[in-house]
């Protein structure tokens, strides 16, 4: 758990213990909940105000929504092929072709687009995410910080060391993820052996040959 990052108030107690208070999810960038979604006041917009969706608006008439929809439709293909730069390409090949009003809305939006496209390129790596069967959307992540952590670690009031906001992170994960019975046999194993098997089964010494007495 790292205070100095993600959107955590870092604090330091008269006593010299550093705290911090969880706080996940409060603001968003362009991109989350799937990406390429514009985000205003801390919300990202709902599809079909997605960029993509604002940009493909400059180049089809106006009112015809298909045409609007096949065109996303195909720069999220290629996007998600690995075609970004193709998609960035292509964008700009129409608007030099039939360039918008300059300053108007559809200038922005072209911008806007090209620009997320164009610092994104080099870490989508969409292709292998598919085929691995990985999610590509940040919702699953922002949701684990909402249940993993600010359920538990945000209640009112609550005030963590690093060190104990681990260890719960660590068992709520855990169970989180179904695996406490396997841990907890394991942790009770792990127990015995520091407690018992560690000390008393091969002692170091004859005069500390306790040996075990079962």
């Amino acid at each position: 758990m790292d205070p100095g990052t993600g959107s955590r108030r870092h604090r330091q107690l008269t006593s010299g213990q550093d705290t911090w208070s969880a706080r996940c999810g409060e603001s968003r960038t362009a991109g989350a909940e799937g990406g390429l979604r514009e985000t205003t006041g801390g919300n990202t917009g709902t599809a079909p105000a997605g960029l993509p969706y604002k940009a493909a608006l400059a180049f089809t008439p106006p009112g015809d929504t298909r045409a609007t929809e096949d065109q996303v439709t195909a720069w999220g293909l290629d996007i998600l092929a690995g075609n970004s730069r193709g998609v960035t390409a292509d964008i700009t090949a129409r608007a030099a072709a039939d360039p918008p009003r300059p300053g108007g809305e559809h200038e922005k939006n072209i911008r806007k687009t090209t620009h997320y496209l164009q610092a994104r390129e080099p870490f989508p790596g969409y292709p292998a995410a598919l085929a691995n069967g990985w999610p590509i959307a940040t919702g699953i992540i922002e949701g684990a910080c909402r249940h993993i952590i600010g359920d538990r670690l945000g209640i009112t009031g609550a005030r963590w060391s690093l060190a104990g906001a681990q260890a719960m992170l660590w068992m709520r994960a855990i169970a989180a993820s179904s695996d406490l019975p396997a841990y907890w046999n394991w942790h009770i194993d792990r127990e015995h052996h520091r407690n018992h098997l560690s000390k008393f089964q091969n002692p170091p010494t004859p005069q500390h040959a306790l040996g075990l007495a079962a």
